[in-house]
């Protein structure tokens, strides 16, 4: 059926009057997960008073040779440790929800009071339900995109992880079969690899190159779903089982489409887009290159596909890469505060309409550089 223009039908016998409408039903279960999971393990307390986190680094220290007797001399000697890195995270960003209501004029659209609250009640749950779907599409976002250990003087280049699959077979006779689980057995060994390497001491894991040693407890792994979709699918149960391997495979799993690289550099999306999605919560303005003069808004969450034809800004933007097998991170790499979170309203006697607003404040998504946050992608062997 069409959508609803408003017309009701003539009756069949009685032409001159129209056929009534039965009922109204407003839906109401339109949200059933927002995957927050993530952003819900990240939480941190923020504060009214204050808007600033400091996270202090140190380093290992050293030892001496001790020289027994000669050692009486050095007494005096002051041994200062080096200065710790200091990370400041700093809430600095603001939302609102707005939503304007009445309780009178909109009644005549709806048949009974029961369906109308119905509508009311559902159109104010929507701004919790939205601030839901914000947090958890943005915090996906980040955490599919971001990528450690890049600009560092090479400190901690070991969190940028390749993994290389064999060679696909060609030919006419090819087992799939047998290619998919060397495919999974090479994932499965060096994430066992990995795992070993987090848990020994060493530089290569964290922004700062100070010496750190990670518990696997503490570590999370977030896999894109179309590699666990695939691993499921070639005997999962005979290859992730040693080792507890098993409890990090899909221990978290998100969409493909909040796995890529970001676009530092501006541009705009072509005539069709299937890669190219957003970062931010932002109304892009799209326009048709065949239609001059059209110039249509289109509102878009994070880890959504911007339209056709749409211009974009640097570094509010991703491509989508499905060579992004897995990340992993320490629980505590991302903390995310919220500053306050407010419901007030506002009666209008004039327009009798009631404007209702959510509004918080949070800090802006980075990575504490004293931890790992490791990408791991796959290519094939030449």
């Amino acid at each position: 059926m069409p959508q609803f223009n408003g017309t009701l039908k003539h009756n069949e016998i009685f032409n001159a009057i129209y056929n009534m409408i039965i009922s109204q039903q407003v839906f109401a279960d339109n949200i059933a997960d927002t995957k927050s999971t993530l952003a819900d393990m990240s939480r941190v307390d923020g504060s009214l008073y204050g808007d600033t986190k400091l996270y202090y680094s140190t380093d290992v220290l050293k030892s001496i040779e001790w020289t027994n007797d000669a050692e009486a001399q050095n007494l005096l000697k002051l041994h200062r440790p080096e200065a710790p890195e200091v990370q400041a995270i700093t809430i600095d960003q603001f939302r609102m929800i707005p939503l304007t209501v009445d309780n009178y004029l909109s009644k005549r659209a709806f048949s009974t009071e029961g369906t109308f609250s119905q509508f009311a009640s559902q159109m104010l749950a929507w701004m919790r339900d939205t601030k839901k779907v914000y947090d958890a599409t943005l915090f996906n976002s980040f955490v599919g995109t971001h990528e450690a250990g890049l600009e560092n003087d090479g400190k901690g280049a070991k969190q940028q992880r390749t993994v290389t699959l064999p060679a696909e077979p060609t030919g006419d006779e090819i087992n799939v079969e047998a290619y998919n689980r060397l495919v999974a057995s090479a994932i499965a060994e060096d994430a066992a690899d990995l795992l070993v390497e987090l848990e020994d001491v060493s530089r290569d894991f964290n922004d700062y190159g100070n010496l750190r040693s990670y518990n696997a407890g503490d570590l999370v792994y977030v896999w894109n779903s179309e590699w666990v979709n695939k691993i499921k699918k070639l005997g999962e149960p005979t290859i992730f089982n040693k080792e507890g391997l098993i409890d990090k495979f899909a221990q978290h799993v998100l969409p493909a489409r909040y796995f890529g690289n970001i676009n530092t550099t501006s541009g705009t999306t072509g005539g069709t887009n299937i890669t190219i999605r957003s970062r931010i919560e932002k109304d892009y303005n799209t326009v048709e290159p065949d239609k001059p003069g059209y110039d249509a808004s289109k509102h878009i969450f994070p880890g959504d596909l911007l339209p056709a034809n749409t211009a974009y800004e640097a570094n509010e933007t991703y491509s989508q890469d499905s060579s992004i097998v897995y990340k992993v991170y320490h629980k505590n790499s991302i903390p995310f505060m919220t500053a306050f979170e407010t419901g007030t309203e506002f009666f209008n006697p004039r327009s009798l309409t009631q404007t209702h607003y959510l509004i918080w404040g949070y800090n802006a998504l980075e990575s504490l550089k004293n931890y790992p946050f490791i990408t791991v992608k796959a290519t094939n062997a030449e």
